[in-house]
């Protein structure tokens, strides 16, 4: 019997060492790949980082993912770069373009070292962000709609979202309250991170506090000092403009940058350059609102002193004219009073003439009027009259009809008539007995029928 011929295998370390030589025969050069870095670390004493570059569909769906890594060396020379073009850190999330050369190991399997980073490709996507930021806040009605709202008059209360540690807020908190002017602000700090990867959230965070007590407050400040470009991507982020585009109370930013505007920039109530110009235009408008209201408290004072004077000189001209208005009136009356009687004469006079008139008609009328009634009278009785025979006849058979049932009703109880029906009087001694009774022996009894009588003897 012939023996099968044996198998040829491989070890898994042939196989992998095999697939190494294949990759490193087939990509023997660096190549430029554009990816998204996600799960940035360094580690180890030396600094070495360790990501995954991504790609995403048009959905957000990971598309290609592989493992990779950037040795000290590198990384320090690509974060130089990178703060040269004022694109700040590598973060995870950045758009790179990078210089990659293909690496497999058998044990920790496919990975690419990153070699290099061109920093102005990662510039120009955060560009492109930006502008796709714009375009999705217009299209859907929100870039303006934070402008529209009305600064509050007098803007006093004022929610600070800023880091309690970062120099802009002090400065702003020293110039806010110690203005030339003296005006008072009432102030509330709700703490953010104001860079790093967690900016967005904090911030976002913060401003759903004060939207929980928007009622104490007249407008939102948001506040940063200066830092690099790269900073302000947190403040391009469509979610964080979203919520401050639709907050009800206005913003305004002080985000510390005198050359570069960002996407909150445009889209906030009010937008100055640093924390000091947002305190100096929150000084000015209380200054102007206060300086109105000592212009109006003076034209206050000036129109009582006005009113005050027209009213005195009124007061003196009614003076003036008040004994002559009070002797006219006088004369008047005391004129009427010497018309009033002969008025009243003749009143009573007309009212007399007018009674006997009346009088006199009422005299012709009254027979006219008492035949009239008379004759009324008369017919309402005759037809109150006319159905009394008729009431008494009925009257009378139903009287009689009744007087017959109870002369019928005595006939029926008459004894006689009981007799006839079937039953008997018992007596003795001639009285009747009507009930059961205790009889001695010998009784004489006396028993009644309607058509005679016996006599009888008790026995027992």
């Amino acid at each position: 019997m012939a023996h099968p011929a044996p198998i040829r295998s491989f070890s898994l370390t042939e196989l992998l060492s095999s697939v190494r030589r294949c990759l490193e025969h087939s990509f023997p050069d660096r190549y430029w790949v554009r990816a998204e870095v996600s799960d940035l670390r360094r580690a180890g004493g030396q600094g070495h980082g360790y990501l995954e570059l991504l790609e995403k569909g048009a959905g957000g769906e990971v598309v290609a993912k592989v493992r990779a890594t950037i040795w000290s060396s590198s990384y320090t020379a690509i974060e130089r770069a990178f703060e040269a073009q004022g694109v700040g850190k590598l973060t995870s999330g950045m758009s790179i373009l990078a210089l990659v050369g293909v690496s497999f190991h058998p044990q920790y399997g496919l990975s690419l070292n990153i070699v290099d980073i061109d920093p102005n490709y990662s510039l120009g996507e955060i560009a492109r962000l930006r502008l796709e930021t714009i375009a999705r806040l217009k299209r859907h009605g929100l870039f303006g709609l934070n402008k529209e709202l009305e600064l509050p008059r007098p803007l006093q209360r004022v929610a600070i979202i800023s880091s309690p540690t970062a120099a802009g807020y002090g400065d702003f908190m020293r110039q806010l309250h110690t203005n030339a002017y003296g005006v008072v602000f009432y102030t509330a700090l709700f703490r953010a991170q104001m860079q790093g990867s967690e900016t967005t959230a904090s911030i976002l965070g913060a401003l759903e506090r004060i939207l929980n007590v928007a009622d104490a407050f007249d407008a939102v400040v948001i506040i940063r000092g200066g830092g690099a470009v790269s900073e302000l991507r947190a403040f391009d982020d469509y979610t964080l403009c979203e919520a401050v585009a639709q907050f009800p109370l206005p913003v305004i930013s002080g985000i510390g940058h005198d050359r570069d505007v960002s996407v909150l920039d445009l889209i906030a109530h009010t937008s100055l350059k640093t924390p000091t110009a947002v305190a100096s235009f929150l000084i000015e408008e209380l200054a102007v609102e206060l300086g109105e209201l000592v212009q109006r408290q003076r034209q206050l004072l000036l129109r009582l002193q006005t009113l005050s004077m027209e009213r005195t000189a009124w007061l003196h001209s009614v003076a003036s004219r008040l004994p002559l208005l009070a002797r006219g009136r006088l004369d008047r009356e005391r004129r009427r009073l010497i018309q009033l009687p002969s008025q009243l004469t003749l009143s009573a006079r007309s009212y007399l003439d007018q009674s006997r008139h009346q009088l006199h008609f009422t005299t012709r009328q009254l027979p006219l009027l008492t035949s009239y009634l008379v004759r009324h009278y008369r017919q309402e009785l005759a037809k109150s009259l006319a159905p009394l025979p008729l009431s008494v006849e009925r009257l009378r058979e139903r009287l009689g009809a009744t007087l017959e049932r109870q002369e019928q009703a005595i006939r029926l109880a008459h004894p006689d008539e009981v007799l006839r029906r079937g039953f008997s009087l018992v007596s003795v001694g001639g009285r009747i007995i009507t009930r059961r009774e205790q009889l001695a022996s010998g009784v004489d009894l006396s028993i009644r029928f309607a058509d005679g009588a016996i006599e009888a003897v008790t026995k027992d």
